[in-house]
């Protein structure tokens, strides 16, 4: 079983990822991406919980930032 550690860490090297977080949104699709594969770990229910809680709490982030920087609002940020 991996610990939680060992997967924030490799959740941070993703973050990382030139081809998919070079953009907000690219960043976006990546955290939504690591949260959907986040029940398939062999985690305790504690981890999963606070694992995805900060996933979240970057995702919220993140799209302040798309809209802080936007020139028009996304009509469809909130579904991603």
């Amino acid at each position: 079983m991996e610990k939680p550690e060992d997967i924030m860490m490799t959740l941070a090297k993703s973050m990382h990822d030139s081809n998919r977080s070079g953009s907000n949104y690219g960043k976006l699709f990546l955290l939504k991406d690591i949260i959907m594969e986040l029940d398939k770990l062999s985690l305790g229910v504690t981890s999963r919980a606070t694992i995805k809680t900060f996933l979240e709490n970057k995702k919220a982030e993140v799209k302040k930032d798309i809209e802080r920087d936007s020139k028009y609002p996304d009509p469809f940020l909130d579904k991603l």
